[in-house]
Parts: C-alpha cells; sequence; structure tokens
C-alpha cells in the first residue's frame, strides 16, 4: 500500500477533531443546525491552520444526509463520496493553477444547474488570493447573489491581496495560529495511536519549529520518522531541524549574563558546529531571555529550563539585562536578513549582549592596564564595521534615479553609505528660498509634459499591491504619499504633510527600494517626483495656464492655414479644447478650468 502523509492521514473528519479554532468551528456548527448558512465565506489565516479541513468539513456537512449535531456522520453515501473526492457536488479550486477569467467564467456558468447528488453545490476555491484582477472582477456578481444551492468558500493565506470588494461580499473567519501546547497535544495522540514511542523535549522543538502551523509540524514529524521509524528522539529533531541543544543555549545565556564574551562566543561555536543556525541561536535565545524575565518577574518556578540551578543563577540578573538581550538579538535577526555572513551578526551580539546596560550614574574611570578588555572592545569595533557595511551593500547596488523636489537627496561616499539609516544625524529644517520653488515647478512640470491617463492607471493599479512588499513601518510612511500623475518614466507622488515630504529626502533607501519594486511590477525603470499636497493644486493650475499660452504660441507661428483665417474664434475653441483634453488626458476627468 502506498505511503501516505501524516498530515493528509490525520486530516480532521469532523469540526470537533479541527485543533486550536474552536470559535470558528463552533459558529459554523450552529449555522447549519439553525440554517443560516451564508451563500460565500472566506477563511483567512497562517499555513497550516486548518483553513482547508474546516471548508471540506464544512461542504461535507452541508450535504450529509444524516447530521449528528451540526457535524457530518461520516457513514452515508455523500460522506463517503466527499472523503474520497468523488462527490460531483463539492468542487476544490486551486486559485495558483486555476487563476484566469475564462476558469471563472466557466464556475459563473455552472452555478445556475441544481446539485446532482446532495443539497448544495460548494465551490471551495484555495489560495483565492492568486486570481487575477479579471477573474475577480468575473467573480464579484456570481459572489454576492449566486443561486440558493449554491455555497463558495474562498480560502487564502494572505488576506491584504483579495480586494476589498470580495471581502465585504463574504462571511469572514480569521484562522489564528495554533499554540504549542495544541500542536504537542495532537503529535501525542497520533503517536499513541501509531504506537511509536517518543521524547516530549523532541515534540517541544518540532512544536516551535512549526511555528503555529499544525500541517508543518506532521510534516517536519514525518521527517523525524523517515530517519528513525522506531521512536522520535531529542537528538534527532535537533539535527534534523537544525535546533540547538537547550542545555547549550543555556550555557550561552548564563555566560552573558556572566558578562563573559569568550565563553559566550566558545559556546555559540560549539553549536554552530552541531549544525544549528545563527538564526536557530538568536530566536531560542528570544525565547529563553524570555521565558527568564517571566521567572525572574513573577517568581515563579518553570520547568521549562533543563540546567541544574540555572533558575538560581537567572535570579541574581536584574530585569533590564533581559530586556537588553532581547532587543539586541532581534536586532541580530534583522542584520541576517542583509547578509550572506551569516556568523557576524551572530558574534557582534554575543560581544555586545555580554557587556551590561549603560546607568545613569558615572561610571569609574576603567584602568588603562587592562589588555583583555581592550582586544574586546577592538574586537566589538571592527564587527559592528564589518556588519554595517555588509547590510549597506544591497542599498548601494539599487539604482539612485529618484528625484526628490525641494530637498535633492545629497551625494554620499562609500563610507558614508554604509552607515544606517537610523544613525543618520536630524537634519534640520531648510528654509525655502525662491530658487527651490522655481526648482519644485520646474521638476513637476517635466512629468506633466510627458504624462498621460494610460501611464497613471498603471501605477495607480499596482500601488497598493506595491506598498504590501514593504514591512509595516515603511508601510505607514508610503501610506502618505498618493500617485498623482505619471509618464512612461516618471511616477509624480503627492506627500500628505509638508513636514513629512520634507523627511522623504532623507530616506534614501526606503524610496531606492519603492524605486525598485515599481520596476518589478511594471517592467520599465522609473523616477520618483514628489511634490508637498499644499503646493499641488497650485502647481497644477499654473501648468495649465503655462500649457495653453504654448500652445497657442506654437499653432500661431506654424504656417497659415485657410480655415484659421476665415474663422478665427472657431480655431481658437479648437486650441482651447486640444489643451482640456491634454489636461483631462493627464489627471483623470475631475479638472475644472477657469478663465482669468
Amino acid at each position: 500500500m502506498v505511503y501516505q502523509a501524516l498530515y493528509r492521514k490525520w486530516r480532521p473528519r469532523t469540526f470537533d477533531s479541527v485543533v486550536g479554532q474552536t470559535a470558528i468551528t463552533n459558529t459554523l456548527k450552529n449555522a447549519i443546525l439553525r440554517h443560516t448558512v451564508s451563500h460565500a465565506f472566506l477563511f483567512a489565516g497562517p499555513r497550516g491552520t486548518g483553513k482547508t479541513s474546516c471548508a471540506k468539513i464544512f461542504a461535507k456537512a452541508l450535504n450529509c444526509t444524516n447530521l449528528q449535531d451540526g457535524e457530518p456522520c461520516n457513514e452515508c453515501a455523500n460522506c463517503r463520496a466527499a472523503d474520497q473526492g468523488s462527490m460531483p457536488d463539492i468542487m476544490e479550486i486551486d486559485a495558483a493553477s486555476n487563476n484566469g477569467v475564462d476558469e471563472i467564467r466557466n464556475i459563473r456558468d455552472k452555478v445556475k444547474y441544481a446539485p446532482t447528488q446532495g443539497k448544495y453545490k460548494v465551490y471551495i476555491i484555495d489560495e483565492v488570493h492568486m486570481l487575477s484582477i479579471g477573474a475577480f472582477n468575473a467573480l464579484l456578481k456570481t459572489l454576492e447573489e449566486p443561486p440558493e444551492h449554491v455555497v463558495f468558500i474562498l480560502a487564502t493565506t494572505e488576506l491584504q491581496k483579495v480586494p476589498a470588494t470580495i471581502i465585504s461580499r463574504t462571511q469572514r473567519y480569521n484562522f489564528k495560529r495554533i499554540s504549542a501546547k495544541d500542536l504537542i497535544d495532537r503529535m501525542k495522540y497520533i503517536l499513541n495511536e501509531e504506537k511509536i514511542a517518543y521524547e516530549e523535549p523532541a515534540l517541544e522543538v518540532i512544536a516551535q519549529v512549526a511555528d503555529g502551523g499544525m500541517r508543518d509540524a506532521l510534516s517536519i514529524l514525518d521527517q523525524l520518522l523517515s530517519y528513525e521509524t522506531n521512536q522520535v528522539s531529542y537528538q534527532d529533531a535537533l539535527e534534523i531541524t537544525g535546533f540547538a541543544d537547550q542545555e547549550k543555549v543555556e550555557a550561552i545565556l548564563a555566560a552573558l549574563l556572566a558578562q563573559d564574551s569568550g565563553q559566550a562566543l566558545s559556546q555559540a561555536e560549539a553549536v554552530l558546529a552541531d549544525g544549528a543556525s545563527p538564526k536557530n541561536i538568536l530566536d531560542e535565545i528570544i525565547d529563553l531571555a524570555t521565558q527568564a524575565l517571566l521567572a525572574v518577574k513573577t517568581k515563579k518556578a518553570t520547568s521549562h529550563f533543563v540546567t541544574e540551578n540555572f533558575a538560581a543563577t537567572l535570579a541574581k540578573a536584574p530585569a533590564d539585562r533581559f530586556f537588553q538581550i532581547i532587543d539586541q538579538a532581534n536586532a541580530a535577526l534583522n542584520d541576517l536578513r542583509y547578509t550572506n555572513q551569516q556568523k557576524i551578526p551572530l558574534e557582534v551580539f554575543l560581544v555586545k549582549a555580554s557587556q551590561a546596560a549603560p546607568t545613569t550614574e558615572a561610571a569609574p574611570a576603567a584602568p588603562s592596564n587592562q589588555p583583555e578588555l581592550q582586544k574586546l572592545q577592538k574586537q566589538l569595533n571592527d564587527l559592528t564595521k564589518t556588519v554595517e557595511q555588509l547590510v549597506a551593500q544591497p542599498a548601494n547596488q539599487l539604482g539612485n534615479g529618484i528625484n526628490l523636489i525641494d530637498d535633492p537627496r545629497p551625494k554620499t561616499s562609500p563610507k558614508a553609505a554604509a552607515e544606517p539609516v537610523s544613525a543618520a544625524p536630524v537634519r534640520k529644517r531648510k528654509k525655502k528660498t525662491k530658487r527651490d520653488d522655481k526648482k519644485l515647478q520646474e521638476q513637476v512640470f517635466h512629468v506633466l509634459e510627458h504624462a498621460t491617463k494610460a501611464d497613471r492607471a498603471k501605477i495607480l493599479d499596482i500601488w497598493d499591491d506595491l506598498k504590501s512588499k514593504f514591512k509595516v513601518s515603511d508601510q505607514a510612511f508610503l501610506n502618505i504619499l498618493n500617485p498623482i500623475t505619471a509618464s512612461s518614466s516618471e511616477v509624480l507622488l503627492s506627500c500628505e504633510y509638508e513636514y513629512w515630504f520634507e523627511e522623504a529626502s532623507g530616506n534614501a533607501n526606503l524610496l531606492d527600494q519603492v524605486e525598485q519594486e515599481l520596476g518589478i511590477f511594471t517592467k520599465q525603470n522609473y523616477k520618483i517626483v514628489i511634490v508637498p499636497k499644499s503646493k499641488w493644486l497650485e502647481l497644477r493650475d499654473a501648468f495649465i495656464k503655462d500649457h495653453r499660452s504654448a500652445l497657442m504660441q506654437k499653432k500661431q507661428a506654424q504656417a497659415a492655414i485657410p480655415e484659421a483665417e476665415q474663422a478665427p474664434n472657431a480655431a481658437d475653441s479648437q486650441k482651447e479644447q486640444e489643451v482640456i483634453d491634454k489636461a483631462k488626458e493627464m489627471f483623470g476627468d475631475a479638472v475644472n478650468i477657469k478663465d482669468e
């Protein structure tokens, strides 16, 4: 018999067997019992948290001929067919590979037909965020007013990519990450049923790696069983997942609290030699320091530690030390994203974290005859500079074609470029001059002279998706920048607040990333021009007036046209209309032309 993966073999078949989503499963059962089933549902949440399983159970329950308190009986012909994937009235569609307009139109054409075997026709569309814009639009009307016998269940791991018009037509259920305890309990149940021995610390490692996903946890468990079929051991779990032995991580934390950089580096080197990654070590230090902080603050005993007398060692450390270590470890994790030399941010963290946090009181001067301390300080400085240079490399490789109005980005030397953005000195707001205003006008006019309605529509169409590629803090900044118009090579952005317009001039790294993402989305290169919203209307009106005058002069300079001589008023009207048409092409239909 062909082997079946654990996550498939032990996929829940009833609502009660779904782990960690009690509120959602109870709501779905009550909807069936009370006959208040909506026409469309949206299941959103992290991967492996039960979205597709709940969708299948719900579809099966809707067509079950022998319901048991809102649960499918799993014995009638419809339930058996649903479990085998042969129920004709339950259609599962993978939007990742069926994301075109034609597939959705095919669904729209077939929903009018009555179910052949059950009470409802149920369409389960998995990874619905992968549908194209055209496919979403084709689905809208059907999703809003489907026939009474049709139910849509949409599932997605990226809710932000689903259009608001789709979300508003569904009942939305947010699936949460499954707790480590629930993951461990479920794995224990499965292993007991499979009659496989296990060590509980191994299950704790798997639960930590799975990060709230049941499917991930069972996949790792499957991998361990392939490695050693007779049992699930702690050492095997460490080797398979790349996690560090907790006892060794506790030794690293103890060395940091004792301000022993050499011991911390030595222990980390040993853990790396065992196969753990720098990211896993930092993750485990953060988790362990958090547990230690809670143990110290609450003064409660915990079984989380494995080293003898480790709790007593923690009790001697002030709470501020744990906060310091957690913050510095998080910063090191962030640095890992920007370098291929993964070991260096870990070593920098270990040296920094082994030094006590500075106090407000004046510390006594260190004796000058401490060569060991001076050696460590030099090592710290060298490692810090190396990391900063590595972090800055991706930004240096990007194009620098962004054009910021009123405060152009300064030319930086390689040394200055290597400094983190957060370390840049606070810029003083410079006083604006007439020259600045003139330059502002010239740059805006240059964009508007070549702008078209089609280019503007292209940028507006991808702007929200582009913003979703950035972290939350950067999205907050981008939310105050709005595309006004665009040409084939430039995009004009309006900044909501003049103060932040000035701050944008110093955020070169972020704007470089925006320009790069524009190139990825549109397959062409753009320069960005930013204008304060407070000045935009004034500049737009000035451009229209200037453009109208220039166009009329150009027309008058051309060779004489008989129709113009016979009907000058008509020719002038035509010129005026050309100006208005050009303005509408660039700015849309909301253009109000006023004669002075």
